[in-house]
């Protein structure tokens, strides 16, 4: 076995390589908007360290890639293949083979880096060859701990960090990923972290109150609303400040050696974490301002629930869209674990990761090859399909860059998880806030274009009991413009004393035998009429009718009825309040049971009065696509279209908000075609009639004036 590489030796090669990726990638890049990504990183694809343990795995590998050459711009070797955090010796061994590996792989065209697979340990597996010191591992409220993951804050646990990161950065790697173990969540076998004595001591320290965990956890459920709120509030801050501290140390360690090298962090929702990642990013940037990267993830595993596609694409456009506008390499985690291809298709896994790149990323990190010391030649139409549709990536990069999605946002800040449980046991007492935000981008499968920040915003929808993290200010500034809302976000906002900017109240709940009728209504156009029956004889949801708030008018949009015909009162209400904001309240199954045509119908005109028409795009057909739209420049729309469907979408229709003279479809195939926008007669704007959508399958459509 070679020895380590000398510190010196290792800068020297890591000052030539950094030079050659700052100064060669912005040579080759082409003249582009303001904003816009370079060309590195477009694809890149994640490295199972059984593909280069051995020589011969990894020739294999090097021949695999080279039978397509050009797909992948980079890869990322994993260090390990099981989850907790490894012994150092083994770090340093496995970093040494690393820095002779790298150099290889550059000599073939691509990037090389490394992404540390356990920096705190992702959750309990392969124990036995794990490291294994009595350091405090992390905590749950129950006092149970994880043995497979660390506390982040222990400091013999970062000793050991900043060992294995000046390991890590002396392999002279062009590029170091974080991966998304150091989370304070779902570290199995337990949820929510870190209880553990040090933690609770250094937030009584900055509170200057005395926990211990017990009383910790006690705080968040009891006394007033507000006060129950406020721990929770701290508490996320705390959790914020925790990661943050672990990223300082590894940027400092990393960027003391190699000043230039850009860090990674890989993230999914982060809740619980207190979502910081404008912070997070800065700090791992450091004093120098060194480019910082980002892979937002989520659960996609197969094609068991293809409806999870497009969820996890809303899940990577949240992520995103907290980032700071710097944070250029953005690329989403496409991850087929267990990476068996009869589970997920090459289809889904190239459609998913341009669905990725409509919600907000700039490219792409396949994790889709075996974790088996096995050959890869079975995955070689997995890469053959990426490289045919890597154009049309470059095509969504160009045209979209991190320019602003628009449309109607699923409101949200930072401090969301508060609003969990208001009334129980937190943090692990349940998801009534985060699982309602996550419902109502039902709105989506509509046709109606989302976006996923308050900047792009045509109006804002409020599902369940999220809103009691907003601020007041937050709260005024939506209600004075356009809100979606349903009946549990009616209760908090009236905890809030503000029930009077929707108009109406709920009444007694209906468990039973409850339909909802269209009334006669502009919004509901030729479906009056119409109706809907969510069933809750078998998908159990309560009713609501909803009443008048005093002497105010309030426009009724459908109608709560019986089986027999009765009138039971408004189920869905519009409303001008003196704000001068528009609401409609849903009483009837607000974020299902909505997908046939006169509802969707209902749902698209009412989102477009609600904006007060300000919606840049919408389906006018009834079809299951999926609307990203932006303007990444005046004059100029982007819309990204997937049909989610089994079924082709015919010729499906869009108004768009302008009139445009110019408008071309770009497919997967990379074929452009010119189409015809008409003017919407009376109404402003155009329409456009797009080719048909075959199924799973996105387009691209730019519009210019």
């Amino acid at each position: 076995m070679q020895p380590l590489l000398d510190r010196r030796t290792f800068l020297r090669q890591a000052t030539g390589v950094a030079t050659l990726l700052l100064t060669g990638s912005r040579s080759l890049a082409a003249p582009r908007r303001e904003g816009r990504p370079p060309r590195a990183g477009l694809v890149a694809f994640r490295i199972s360290s059984e593909q280069w343990f051995t020589e011969d795995r990894f020739a294999a590998m090097l021949a695999f890639f080279r039978k397509e050459g050009g797909t992948a711009d980079e890869l990322a070797f994993f260090t390990a293949g099981t989850h907790p955090p490894l012994p150092l010796a083994e770090v340093e061994r496995r970093a040494e083979r690393l820095a002779r590996l790298l150099p290889r792989v550059r000599a073939e065209g691509m990037g090389a880096g490394i992404n540390l697979l356990a920096t705190m340990g992702h959750h309990e597996e392969n124990l036995e060859h794990s490291l294994d010191e009595r350091w405090q591992r992390v905590v749950d409220p129950g006092g149970q701990e994880s043995r497979g993951s660390y506390c982040p804050a222990g400091e013999e646990f970062r000793g050991y960090v900043a060992k294995v990161y000046t390991v890590l950065t002396e392999a002279a790697p062009d590029f170091l990923w974080i991966d998304d173990d150091v989370r304070l969540a779902g570290h199995l076998p337990i949820g929510f972290t870190c209880f553990c004595p040090g933690c609770v001591r250094r937030f009584s320290e900055r509170e200057g109150r005395a926990f211990d965990r017990a009383t910790l956890v006690a705080s968040f459920g009891t006394g007033s609303l507000e006060e129950r709120l406020g721990w929770r509030r701290r508490w996320l801050e705390h959790n914020r400040g925790v990661l943050d501290d672990l990223f300082r140390l590894i940027e400092a360690t990393v960027h003391g050696l190699r000043p230039a090298l850009p860090l990674g962090f890989m993230t999914g929702d982060r809740f619980y974490e207190g979502y910081d990642f404008g912070r997070w990013a800065k700090t791992l940037a450091g004093p120098g301002a060194t480019a910082v990267r980002w892979r937002p993830g989520g659960g996609f595993y197969s094609d068991e629930s293809l409806a999870g596609l497009a969820g996890k694409a809303h899940d990577v456009g949240r992520q995103v869209a907290q980032l700071p506008p710097e944070v250029v390499v953005i690329q989403s985690e496409i991850e087929n674990f267990p990476y068996d291809l009869l589970r997920k298709s090459v289809e889904a896994t190239v459609v998913e990761a341009a669905a990725h790149m409509a919600a907000g990323t700039t490219g792409t990190a396949f994790n889709v090859l075996s974790q088996r010391p096995d050959p890869l030649e079975e995955y070689e139409p997995m890469l053959r399909r990426i490289r045919e549709v890597k154009p049309f990536y470059q095509r969504l990069r160009d045209e979209l860059g991190r320019s602003t999605l628009c449309g109607m946002w699923p409101a949200w800040n930072r401090e969301l998880f508060t609003a969990n449980q208001v009334e129980g046991s937190w943090p692990a007492g349940g998801s009534d806030a985060v699982g309602a935000l996550m419902r109502s981008y039902v709105l989506g499968e509509l046709g109606i274009p989302l976006c996923y920040a308050a900047e792009g915003a045509v109006g804002a929808v409020l599902a369940g009991p999220g809103l009691l993290a907003m601020s007041a200010e937050e709260l005024r500034r939506l209600f004075a413009g356009g809100v979606l809302m349903d009946v549990a976000a009616w209760q908090a906002l009236e905890r809030l004393g503000h029930a009077r900017w929707t108009g109406v109240r709920p009444g007694a709940a209906v468990e039973r035998d409850a339909l909802e009728v269209l009334a006669d209504h502009p919004l509901n156009g030729r479906f009056k009429g119409w109706s809907r029956d969510g069933r809750q004889s078998f998908w159990r949801e309560a009713a609501y009718p909803l009443e008048t708030l005093g002497d105010v008018r309030v426009e009724r949009l459908a109608t709560l009825s019986d089986y027999g015909g009765r009138d039971l009162g408004a189920s869905m209400t519009a409303f001008t309040n003196e704000l001068g904001g528009r609401v409609v309240v849903m009483g009837y199954y607000p974020w299902s049971q909505m997908h046939h045509w006169a509802k969707s119908s209902q749902m698209k005109a009412v989102c477009g009065w609600l904006s007060q028409e300000r919606l840049p795009v919408v389906l006018e057909s009834f079809s299951r696509v999926h609307l990203w739209a932006r303007r990444p420049a005046p004059g100029r729309l982007a819309c990204v279209l997937l049909n989610a469907s089994l079924d082709p979408a015919r010729e499906p229709s869009l108004r768009l908000a302008d009139d445009f003279r110019k408008v071309h479809c770009h497919g997967m195939d990379g074929k452009a075609r010119a189409l015809r926008p008409v003017p919407v007669p009376g109404g402003g704007g155009s329409r456009v009639k797009v080719p048909t959508l075959a199924p799973w399958s996105v387009s691209l459509i730019v519009a210019t004036g």
